[in-house]
């Protein structure tokens, strides 16, 4: 009997890292683009959003952005998707708010008569308490879809970059004793 829970662990563990395995999550190929599709919904209708992959691997979650565009070390990049997954995180917690309010609202105040009918007066009431705080948290949600898309734009510009060789020349002005100047800064 005292076997059982040592062979357990083991089965255990040896069971959880194959279906980590298995599963397909790890390191995603270095050096690909991600590539960006618009999702558009059930026919457009519904809305819909961008979906994005790497390598014919979807890429959802905000910790798979960031594997894959901290490596690169752009602050302009890193900052995006942290702006995006704060916002994301800010509208997740207005919806919960306005529900949780649409309910007390709904359980606690009495209502204006709309069809006399006490619950879907009710009801009705806590919705429009609660649509204040979705209508925020919509707008936070598109700013973090519009970060995150962002960031994948310039993680692929980053990208193209990197393998080519490029010389710029910027004219610049410059002050000296004579007066104003101009001048090309060179950057290779």
């Amino acid at each position: 009997m005292r076997f059982f829970p040592r062979k357990a662990l083991v089965l255990f563990l040896v069971l959880g890292f194959a279906g980590k395995a298995w599963s397909g999550s790890g390191a995603f190929p270095d050096g690909q683009p991600i590539d960006t599709r618009m999702d558009l919904g059930l026919f457009g209708l519904l809305g819909g959003g961008m979906s994005y992959s790497v390598g014919g691997r979807r890429v959802t979650r905000y910790q798979d952005f960031k594997e894959l565009i901290y490596p690169l070390r752009d602050e302009a990049a890193s900052g995006l998707i942290r702006d995006a997954e704060e916002c994301h995180f800010a509208a997740d917690i207005l919806y919960v708010t306005g529900v949780g309010t649409g309910a007390d609202v709904a359980l606690f105040f009495k209502p204006t008569p709309f069809l006399r009918v006490d619950w879907f007066d009710r009801i009705a009431t806590g919705v429009v308490a609660a649509e204040f705080f979705w209508g925020v948290g919509v707008l936070l949600d598109t700013s973090a879809e519009g970060h995150k898309y962002n960031a994948v734009q310039r993680y692929n510009q980053l990208l193209s970059k990197k393998d080519q060789a490029f010389l710029e020349l910027k004219p610049q002005l410059t002050l000296t004793q004579q007066g104003p100047g101009l001048g090309l800064g060179c950057r290779f």
